[in-house]
C-alpha cells in the first residue's frame, strides 16, 4: 500500500479535502471571448444522459499529478514529488514501480516536479514513456522533457530530449500529448515572467510541437522552431478533438480570466507584460503582441482549470458525446463544454459533477472512458445506475 499523503496546504485547495458527489451544479460564470483507439467490442446502448458519479480506480497514491493509459488500459502515473513512475494493472489492481527519474525536485507549495507523462500511439511497439519533470542539474532547477526506454513493464534507461527552460517556482506547465500526426505537443509555462510569453527566442509561455525524438518538424509554423503557439501564461490541460483533430488548451489566469482556448498554429494568445485585471475582459489579460487570439471561454472568478479531455464513447450518455470535459483545481468541479456544429467554438459550459476536492489530470481510456486524478487517487467517471 502506498502512503496516503493529503495536500491541503495551499489556500486555493478546498477546505477539509473531503470528497462528495453532486449533479446538476451551476458553474461559475463563463463568458465567451472571440465570436484513439476504437473499443474492442460494440459498447452497450447509452441513455441520453444521467447523473455522473465517480468510481475509485486507485487510492492512497502519492501526488499522482500526471497519468496516462495505454491501449490495453494499463495506467502509468507519476509521483510529482518523488519522480517515481508507477504502473497499475486494471485487471488485478497491482501497483508496481516502473522507473524513478533521478534528481526530481518539487514541494507542496510549488508547481515543480514530475508533472507530465504520456506514451506514443503505438506503445509498446514504440517502447518509450515520455515525461516532463523539474530536475536539479548542476545546482540549477531545470524543466526537462525526457523519455524512458521500456523493457516489458520496467524502465531501463532515460534520455534527455529537451532542456526546456530554467524552472520557475510556479508556472512550469508540462502537459504532454501525442497528436494525430504522430508529433509530440507540450505546453510550457512562463515561470511567472510574463514578458517571456511574447519572446519567440525562448520556450517559456508556449505550446511546442516536436518529433518523437525531439527534432523540429519541417512544417511547424515558425521555420526552424518548435513553437506552435505563444502568448500563454500557465496551463495544465492539452487535448485533441478526436473529430476535427483541433488542439484545445486550458489556461490559468492571474486573479481573473481563466481560459479555454482552441489552439491555432502560429497564433499569439496575448499574455504578456501589460496584463492586468482592471480593464475590459478578456483583452486586459490577452492584449500583448500582434493580433492576439481571445479565449473561447473565460472565467472572471478564478477556478484553476486543469486537465482536459473529450467525450468520444465515454459512457456518460449520448447527449454528452463530443463534449469537452475539464477539471478545476480551486472548486473540484468537472466542467462540460459543448461546441458548435463545426466544432470551432465553445457554446455552453456546465458543471455536471463535483469531486469535493481538487481535480488534476483528466485522461481518456482505450474504450473512451474518462478518468481523473486528485492528490491521492485516480477515478473513473460513470453514470449512476
Amino acid at each position: 500500500m502506498r502512503p496516503r499523503i493529503l495536500i491541503c496546504v495551499a489556500a486555493v485547495l478546498l477546505a477539509g479535502c473531503t470528497r462528495t458527489t453532486t449533479s446538476g451544479e451551476t458553474s461559475p460564470p463563463a463568458t465567451s471571448g472571440a465570436a484513439t483507439s476504437p473499443p474492442a467490442s460494440t459498447p452497450p446502448p447509452q441513455p441520453p444522459g444521467g447523473t455522473i458519479v465517480e468510481k475509485p480506480v486507485a487510492t492512497n497514491l502519492d501526488h499522482p499529478a500526471t497519468f496516462v493509459l495505454d491501449r490495453t488500459g494499463v495506467i502509468f502515473y507519476g509521483e510529482r514529488l518523488t519522480g517515481e513512475i508507477r504502473r497499475i494493472d486494471p485487471k488485478t489492481g497491482k501497483n508496481t514501480s516502473v522507473f524513478t527519474i533521478p534528481d526530481v525536485i518539487g514541494s507542496l507549495t510549488n508547481e515543480q516536479g514530475l508533472v507530465g507523462l504520456t506514451v506514443p500511439p503505438s506503445f509498446p511497439q514504440q517502447p518509450w514513456l515520455y515525461a516532463y519533470a523539474t530536475r536539479k542539474v548542476k545546482g540549477v532547477a531545470e524543466d526537462q522533457i525526457l523519455r524512458i526506454r521500456m523493457d516489458g513493464d520496467t524502465g531501463t534507461g532515460m534520455q534527455l530530449m529537451l532542456n526546456v527552460q530554467q524552472a520557475g517556482i510556479r508556472h512550469n506547465g508540462g502537459r504532454l500529448v501525442f497528436g494525430p500526426d504522430g508529433m509530440l505537443y507540450v505546453v510550457v509555462g512562463e515561470t511567472e515572467q510574463s514578458q517571456l510569453a511574447q519572446d519567440r527566442s525562448v520556450n517559456s509561455g508556449k505550446v511546442l510541437r516536436m518529433t518523437p525524438t525531439g527534432g523540429v518538424p519541417n512544417d511547424d509554423p515558425f521555420a526552424g522552431s518548435m513553437i506552435y503557439s505563444y502568448g500563454h501564461r500557465n496551463s495544465f490541460g492539452l487535448a485533441f478533438d478526436p473529430k476535427t483533430h483541433d488542439l484545445w488548451e486550458t489556461e490559468n489566469g492571474p486573479e481573473c480570466n481563466d481560459e479555454l482556448n482552441r489552439i491555432i498554429p502560429g497564433r499569439n494568445y496575448g499574455w504578456g507584460p501589460s496584463e492586468n485585471c482592471q480593464g475590459q475582459a478578456p483583452q486586459d489579460t490577452n492584449g500583448d503582441g500582434p493580433n492576439p487570439e481571445l479565449p473561447q471561454l473565460f472565467y472572471p472568478q478564478t477556478i484553476g482549470p486543469t486537465g482536459v479531455a473529450f467525450c468520444d464513447g465515454c459512457g456518460l450518455g449520448t447527449a454528452r458525446e463530443g463534449d469537452l470535459f475539464f477539471g478545476a483545481f480551486n472548486t473540484g468541479d468537472i466542467h462540460e463544454v459543448s461546441l458548435n456544429a463545426d466544432r470551432t467554438k465553445a457554446v455552453q459550459d456546465s458543471t455536471p459533477f463535483n469531486h469535493g476536492n481538487l481535480v488534476l489530470s483528466i485522461e481518456t481510456g482505450p474504450d473512451g472512458t474518462l478518468y481523473f486524478s486528485d492528490g491521492v487517487g485516480i477515478f473513473q467517471l460513470a453514470l449512476k445506475r
